[in-house]
């Protein structure tokens, strides 16, 4: 009767259990993430223009809007990542001579840089969604065991050929991540993509014809940008499902193990489940 209440586990499960939980060990040993470094975009201005085709405006002067020359859309500002204190409205009003789009408001779109955030970051003023960096993965299978994504600080803002005051938008407070369903889904796609958080979640750059280079501590990415389907509402939908290249991109960092309290905490509750079990064997 005993034995109906108190199923014995039989000493070929014991063995199993002790070897399936050292192959965790095993593999979690091997867990690494990334600290540090940066992502650089390298934006193609006329091919964004080109892939874009909100352009409400003429681009010769009118008496109703005596303004020339604008294109559909322009970088005007960037916010490195020493600018996370603003609030979301100083970044959409700060440094803004007018509400009318002007050709001499352009900056380049070449070199933008985006700092790798911590695994903590400082609260978010109003508005803003930067994001820690959560990427986790085996070192020796960086694709097939990616999870989680990179927080990356940096904010641009662009001017859309509408009428003020929405021609302005922001994008930033981004991650770069790593999809595998998206994976050779089209040529020279790759399952790397960049998503921006601040306003709304949305794709901002799908990444093509990427190069991935784990050498020792260091993890370089390179590759050409492609719209993400958050330039959808300025139409830009028919360039990227034709993935239309707009840029280029890099990205460094240094690899480095996670925090031993991980593999602490893995060993803490392994050690409870056989001691656990073993006082079950004994009032058996």
């Amino acid at each position: 009767m005993n034995i109906n209440k108190h199923p014995i586990v039989s000493p070929v499960f014991t063995i199993s259990a002790v070897i399936v939980f050292s192959a965790i060990l095993s593999t979690t040993a091997q867990a690494a993430t990334v600290s540090g470094g940066a992502l650089t975009l390298n934006l193609n201005r006329d091919a964004i223009i080109a892939g874009v085709e909100t352009d409400n405006f003429p681009d010769a002067p009118t008496v109703d809007f005596p303004v020339c020359c604008r294109p559909s859309l322009y970088l005007e500002e960037f916010y490195d990542a020493s600018a996370a204190s603003k609030t979301f409205a100083q970044l959409r009003e700060g440094n803004t001579p007018d509400l009318y789009d002007l050709e001499s408001d352009e900056i380049s779109a070449v070199g933008l840089q985006y700092a790798v955030n911590g695994s903590t970051i400082t609260p978010n003023p109003g508005g803003r969604q930067n994001r820690t960096t959560t990427f986790a993965f085996d070192s020796n299978d960086l694709l097939g065991t990616a999870t989680g994504s990179i927080g990356l600080g940096g904010v641009t803002r662009w001017r859309v050929d509408v009428a003020p005051p929405t021609n302005r938008i922001l994008l930033g407070d981004m991650t770069l991540e790593y999809d595998p369903t998206e994976e050779g889904r089209t040529s020279g796609r790759s399952g790397w993509v960049i998503t921006n958080h601040i306003g709304f979640d949305a794709g901002a750059f799908e990444l093509f014809d990427v190069t991935t280079l784990l050498v020792g501590d260091s993890l370089t990415i390179n590759g050409n940008l492609g719209f993400g389907w958050g330039f959808d509402h300025l139409g830009a939908t028919a360039a990227r499902l034709s993935d239309a290249r707009i840029g280029t991109f890099s990205f460094q960092t240094t690899v480095v193990p996670l925090p031993a309290s991980v593999l602490m905490f893995l060993t803490g509750i392994i050690g409870m489940g056989a001691a656990r079990y073993s006082k079950r064997l004994a009032t058996i």
